[in-house]
């Protein structure tokens, strides 16, 4: 018998496991689950969420061990990364960098200084430009993301012609010979 227990709760364990056993918060904001009915989840953090459902459980069963983990944190990655596109995070939270990193890292065009996060709340939408060189991104708002959160990589401006400064310094060098030889046959 408790090999079978044991195996029970092994399908929880992998990410498409959890995914298909575990259970969907509704429109409402409660999850349904069996014995214990319906339980509003939707407003609290994941670790008092956890800590209701435990209380519930409690209530019925003994020594139930209860785990609560967000299941459906997607997050999409646009602009300038490698591949962007809407990722899937497993774990109760990611950062902004590890998001990115994701998206196979930032293109050579990136500006790291200029990546921005929009947030829909329940105001509208709400946007958070990050400088991902300075120290103090750790301490912002937006640093650890939340389901459903864009992430958009702006590009630089100025990297463009840094980029392509040589082939202009030989635009220029060739313009500046050519106009040194029409002058010496022209005169």
């Amino acid at each position: 018998m408790e090999t079978s227990m044991g195996q029970g709760y092994q399908k929880y364990l992998t990410p498409s496991g959890a995914y298909l056993y575990g259970f969907e918060i509704a429109d409402d904001g409660t999850i349904n689950l069996p014995m214990l009915g319906k339980i509003k989840v939707s407003q609290f953090p994941i670790s008092e969420a956890e800590s209701i459902v435990q209380k519930k459980t409690n209530e019925l069963l003994k020594d139930a061990i209860v785990k609560v983990k967000l299941l459906n944190f997607k997050v999409s990655v646009l602009g300038e990364v490698r591949n962007p596109g809407q990722y899937y995070n497993y774990n109760n939270s990611i950062t902004v960098i590890q998001a990115i990193a994701l998206a196979s890292g930032n293109t050579d065009f990136a500006a790291i200084k200029k990546v921005m996060v929009v947030r829909s709340t329940s105001e509208g939408n709400k946007t958070f430009l990050l400088d991902l060189t300075t120290k103090e991104v750790y301490l912002s708002e937006a640093f650890y993301l939340r389901p459903n959160d864009y992430i958009i990589v702006q590009p630089d401006k100025h990297k463009n012609f840094q980029l392509n400064s040589q082939a202009y310094s030989l635009l220029f060098s060739s313009l500046s010979v050519m106009i040194a030889v029409l002058g010496f046959v022209l005169k």
